[in-house]
């Protein structure tokens, strides 16, 4: 599921049209547990209330794999980015255009003192061997 969601994800964000094959298992996962609104009185009101049938792997799976296809499915897809911190691999949707980071506290504080670090080295001398 990962890999399918990663390689779609990747594609639909720069506006290109993914693989059948990423779609079709992203479908198939979610084929496997199916979704059911069921209604319940809740004390005042009835309330609809969506279950997934099938064994518990199969039910996480196919909530995963519809978050995917929600994901995918949204124009805000393409305003997703990567991380520009050297060591990050998350995705995130800037709230701001010039965000660079998924993270400020984490990422951007990181990136920004090892640039003050790195401008303010002291020369190192020659060794003497």
């Amino acid at each position: 599921m990962r890999a399918h969601t990663a390689a779609a994800l990747e594609r639909v964000r720069h506006g290109e049209r993914p693989d059948e094959a990423d779609l079709a298992a992203l479908n198939e996962l979610q084929r496997a547990a199916p979704a059911v609104s069921e209604l319940a009185w809740n004390g005042r009101a009835v309330a609809v209330e969506r279950r997934r049938a099938g064994p518990f792997g199969a039910r996480a799976a196919a909530w995963l794999a519809e978050a995917a296809a929600e994901l995918l499915a949204d124009p805000a897809v393409v305003k997703v980015r990567q991380c520009e911190a050297d060591d990050c691999v998350l995705l995130f949707l800037p709230a701001h255009p010039r965000r660079r980071w998924c993270s400020a506290a984490r990422c951007g504080n990181r990136t920004r003192v090892a640039r003050h670090y790195r401008r303010h080295k002291p020369e190192q001398a020659p060794r003497l061997d």
